[in-house]
């Protein structure tokens, strides 16, 4: 014969309060209900402990398990073959040997006794050799760099953020009403406006985040006179020395490389293709279009303003999520950066000024395809502090010549 139900908790106090009051096993029997043979071994439990509460009732193992090992060694094997595979195709496959069990507990065996969790796959950017042969080399060389000197990196990156149509907030809705009532939907196009910013980052705090005019190609002209406005400006505000940037073609353009090399600008020169995941500020971009769920991005004015808005108030936590060992620092960094000092205007080497639009203009005139700025830099003899300030402007005027769809004005 079979055991029985479990006695419960309350069964259990019933039995030692009466045992306690000298009531015998047959009156508590009668009195609770209870077989007599329980109440006999719960009274015995109860003297043997005394005064301090009887032990309370062991769990029972259950049901033997149908699964032996060779069935998990099996389910393993298959699964490290197909990681893709299901439970229930692992159930077709195995006929013979998981007939007798159900999807259910398969799943559970996969889980529990083996460890493997079901989900998505994560979504990553497609390597090919070349890439990884590049990623591979790019990590062996800056292995070597210690955390101290990762400190010292501005990163920067573009990205790119759809007008979702969101006013912000949830609605109520009275039972009964009907949930597509304009007032209780949010608007949705097919191919929605967006908006493009660039920013830069470092271990101390953040830099400018600027949003990119609509319907802008960032090319190396557009983005040569990006760099001489704002880069000097989050090289102070982020107290960083050396520059990163991804293998864009704008970024590595002749232009920028020039560019970088006169006005004495540290880089990363040989920064892997199709690698966000090495770029710590990846994560602050999936981190701000999480915070904006819930916000009015129903425009582009409005989404830019909420841009804005998470930028200024990202804590120093969430800009150092680094892919490296870093100590962590005081949280100061957001206040240096809300009462730091304007430079604009204070330094040559990033600020041009009003004379050199003339300079500009005569090597615009001058510049003949082939376009090498180097050679026309030397030619118009400018100092070195403000050849910055005169590529920047002839990048100006050759996006005007583009415009005026001059040929004879444009540079290869």
């Amino acid at each position: 014969m079979g055991r029985g139900k479990e006695l419960t908790k309350e069964q259990i106090a019933a039995i030692s309060s009466r045992t306690l009051v000298g009531k015998d096993n047959e009156e508590i029997s009668a009195i609770t209900g209870l077989a007599l043979r329980s109440v006999q071994r719960w009274t015995k439990k109860c003297k043997d402990a005394g005064d301090s509460d009887p032990p309370l009732q062991k769990k029972r193992t259950g049901k033997a398990r149908l699964t032996s090992q060779r069935t998990l060694k099996v389910l393993q094997r298959q699964v490290d073959l197909e990681p893709r595979i299901s439970a229930k195709e692992l159930r077709e496959k195995n006929p013979r040997l998981l007939q007798d069990f159900s999807v259910r507990t398969i799943q559970r065996r996969l889980r529990d006794d083996l460890c493997f969790q079901y989900r998505a796959p994560r979504r990553k950017p497609i390597l090919m050799t070349l890439q990884k042969k590049k990623r591979l080399l790019f990590c062996k060389k800056y292995s070597a760099w210690e955390p101290e000197k990762w400190k010292k990196v501005l990163w920067s990156d573009e990205a790119t953020f759809t007008v979702t149509g969101n006013r912000g907030g949830k609605v109520r809705l009275r039972a009964g009403w009907d949930p597509y009532h304009p007032e209780y939907t949010e608007g949705t196009v097919k191919h929605p406006e967006s908006v493009m910013v660039w920013g830069a980052l470092g271990y101390h705090g953040t830099g400018e985040l600027l949003a990119l005019p609509k319907n802008l190609t960032v090319n190396k002209e557009r983005y040569l006179e990006l760099l001489a406005d704002h880069l000097e400006d989050c090289f102070i505000a982020c107290q960083n020395e050396i520059f990163q940037q991804d293998g864009a073609p704008a970024h590595t353009a002749k232009w920028v490389s020039s560019w970088f090399e006169w006005v004495g600008v540290d880089y990363i020169r040989d920064w892997p293709g199709n690698s966000p995941d090495l770029s710590p500020i990846e994560n602050i971009w999936a981190l701000m279009k999480r915070r904006l769920r819930g916000r009015d991005t129903s425009t582009v004015p409005h989404l830019v303003a909420q841009l804005q808005v998470i930028w200024a108030n990202l804590d120093p936590p969430s800009s150092r999520t680094w892919p490296y060992p870093y100590p962590n620092v005081s949280r100061a960094a957001g206040r240096r950066r809300a009462t730091r000092p304007s430079t604009r205007g204070r330094c040559p080497r990033f600020h041009s000024t009003r004379p050199l639009v003339l300079q500009s203009q005569l090597l615009a005139c001058e510049r003949s395809p082939p376009f090498d700025l180097p050679t026309l830099l030397a030619r118009l003899a400018s100092p070195s502090s403000r050849q910055h300030a005169v590529t920047r402007l002839t990048c100006a005027s050759m996006r005007q010549d583009r415009v005026n769809s001059r040929p004879e004005r444009m540079c290869r």
